[in-house]
């Protein structure tokens, strides 16, 4: 990858010793360049509706070999028309994340799936069916949705080997959220303190909040076009 004079400055411009900072690569996103080490991108997206399970490719970015790819698998469910038998959706889900692990050069895969109350139960045991049928060298990551680190009934015993709290995007609880992630750490799910967390620049924290997370996700909402890279503690 060639880089230009205003690509090697914003490498310089990242701190040595900072947390790990990788991009949410989504669709035609541009790849940003202090990620260019390592970039989570879409490897495709599935839409459970009614009873249709709908699939389509993801981000078909140029990617220079010396970037670890985590490839995700966004899994959406329909809330115009949810599905009519989620269980249904279980191998196929399960199968696109063996094809995803496969074009895996960091050492691990995501899932990304917004299930609802009612699919918890479906949600935690999908967890586990991936988790077992993935090769024991492939990491399963999984992002949650931020009001999940209140509830330990989401989170307790999940079978991920890494859980990604998003904090952003965070709906009418938004405000309440944001005070306990900068706040109170310590009333958050222990899987939502320190190791891995999700964030947009459009929803900046302090350097003091994304400084606790050893990796940060980072999903801009312009796809990287228009915005510079976050701040590093």
């Amino acid at each position: 990858m060639k880089l230009t004079a205003l690509a090697i400055a914003l490498l310089a411009a990242v701190p040595a010793g900072a947390g790990e900072r990788v991009a949410w690569i989504w669709d035609k996103a541009d790849m940003p360049v202090w990620s260019a080490s390592h970039a989570a991108l879409l490897d495709r997206h599935i839409l459970l509706a009614a009873d249709a399970i709908r699939t389509r490719a993801g981000s078909h970015l140029p990617v220079s070999t010396a970037t670890r790819v985590t490839p995700v698998l966004h899994v959406e469910v329909s809330t115009i028309h949810p599905p009519t038998n989620i269980e249904a959706s279980r191998a196929a889900i399960v199968g696109a994340m063996l094809q995803a692990a496969a074009h895996s050069t960091s050492g691990r895969v995501q899932l990304d799936m917004e299930a609802k109350p009612s699919q918890r139960d479906f949600y935690r045991s999908l967890v586990r069916d991936v988790r077992a049928a993935l090769p024991a060298d492939i990491a399963l990551s999984v992002t949650a949705l931020g009001w999940w680190c209140r509830s330990p009934a989401w989170l307790d015993g999940l079978a991920a080997d890494e859980v990604v709290p998003m904090f952003f995007r965070m709906g009418k609880d938004g405000a309440a959220l944001r005070e306990l992630v900068e706040h109170a750490p310590q009333s958050l799910h222990p899987s939502c303190r320190g190791g891995s967390a999700g964030f947009s620049p459009q929803e900046p924290f302090s350097e003091q909040t994304t400084g606790r997370y050893r990796r940060t996700y980072w999903f801009d909402y312009h796809a990287w076009r228009q915005t510079a890279a976050p701040r590093s503690p």
